[in-house]
């Protein structure tokens, strides 16, 4: 399989959903003398089909077909095991928050938290300039006839951490 040829088990072709990017934001107050860079996604959204994110940095133009390495701008890749939909009646996927303090474990369709170690990348973006985007595009791995395809990628915000 080619990095350039987006192919899914067995060679059948991939399904590409709707990408997301970024508006420009400011890379100032990000340490230079970092060790370590990390995009985090908060409240990603799983319950939907199966997909990779495939994570770039300054290359809104980024398809399945971009190649998956720094020149292009690739910072790394998360992976959502997806729910594939809601199988049960009425308001049984609908997440009810739970108190601070209620040992029982989370909703399973509680948002997900995503880290996408990407110092190489953070770095390149910031010898290139002091803004950067961040384009995400979701390549579904899976899918059934309770899922849609359209938009699979939801999150509350998407953030560049460094570690000193």
């Amino acid at each position: 399989m080619s990095e350039t040829e987006p192919q899914g088990a067995g060679g059948a072709p991939v399904i590409v959903s709707k990408k997301y990017t970024s508006s420009t934001f400011s890379l100032k107050g990000l340490d230079i003398n970092f060790y370590r860079a990390d995009i985090e996604f908060h409240d990603v959204d799983h319950s939907g089909p199966t997909f990779e994110a495939r994570v770039f940095l300054n290359n809104p133009g980024a398809d399945a077909t971009t190649p998956k390495n720094l020149q292009s701008g690739y910072a790394g890749s998360f992976h959502i095991f997806g729910h594939g939909g809601c199988f049960g009646d009425e308001g049984h996927c609908e997440v009810v928050p739970r108190r601070a303090y209620d040992p029982r474990p989370a909703h399973p369709l509680s948002p997900a938290r995503k880290v996408v170690i990407a110092s190489d990348a953070v770095r390149q973006a910031m010898g290139a300039g002091d803004e950067v985007t961040i384009t995400v595009v979701p390549v579904i791995l899976s899918l059934n006839d309770r899922s849609g395809t359209d938009d699979v990628l939801k999150f509350e915000k998407a953030i560049i951490v460094t570690y000193r």
